[in-house]
């Protein structure tokens, strides 16, 4: 009996220090995998900007996701707003009107390396990223009305997308980039319009004579 007992026994420890030895033992506790398929967040997921007249001025200002550390990052006499980041969260464009007329700059996400990307005596606003972030779609009336044109994101290659006599602004890219949705008044009214990135396969989208403006894309 007590050979049987002593075999029971050991059986037992046994199958008690399996599933301990599988996890690493007793000693300190394992750090947790990121679940499959799951992303590691981008830093402007932890990040907001927004643009706030707090200085006497329009800046724009980046907070913390629970609204703590905001801090202006723009700090300029001027007008600076309509932020939008890049989606690798590591820059900013927005809209400045610090050398006269509203210009699209880009900056780094901590504020620094402020450029003038599209430099023109027009008045160039609504930056608006690529998926990929190769690109900025924006409005501009560098032309006698407003259009909207889109640019590599180091400021070349500026072309005019809507080319059109009627305003056409705020261009916003479909998340799989494919397409740019935008808001156009060229029969009679302003309604939400599509084209390809290129220009090309432009569709009306609404037709009411109310406004139809500011389109977003899901995501």
């Amino acid at each position: 009996m007590k050979t049987a007992s002593a075999v029971v026994a050991f059986l037992l420890v046994v199958s008690l220090a399996t599933p301990l030895a599988a996890c690493g033992g007793g000693g300190g506790q394992e750090e947790e995998a990121t679940p499959a398929g799951e992303e590691e967040p981008t830093p402007a997921a932890s990040k907001i900007a927004f643009d706030s007249d707090r200085d006497d001025n329009a800046e724009v200002y980046v907070m913390n996701a629970d609204g703590s550390g905001r801090t202006n990052l723009t700090n300029n006499p001027a007008g600076d707003d309509v932020p939008a980041w890049s989606p690798d969260g590591s820059r900013i464009a927005f809209e400045s009107d610090r050398d006269g007329n509203a210009e699209v700059y880009v900056m780094n996400a901590d504020g620094s390396g402020q450029t003038n990307l599209t430099n023109n005596p027009g008045w160039d606003e609504d930056p608006d990223w690529s998926p990929d972030g190769s690109r900025i779609a924006f409005s501009s009336d560098r032309d006698g009305d407003p259009e909207v044109y889109v640019m590599n994101a180091d400021g070349s290659g500026q072309t005019n997308l809507a080319n059109n006599a009627a305003w056409d602004s705020s261009p916003a890219w479909s998340p799989d980039g494919s397409r740019i949705a935008f808001m156009s008044d060229r029969d009679g009214d302003p309604e939400i319009y599509v084209m390809n990135p290129d220009g090309s396969g432009l569709t009306r989208l609404t037709d009411h004579l109310a406004d139809d403006v500011g389109p977003a894309w899901s995501r």
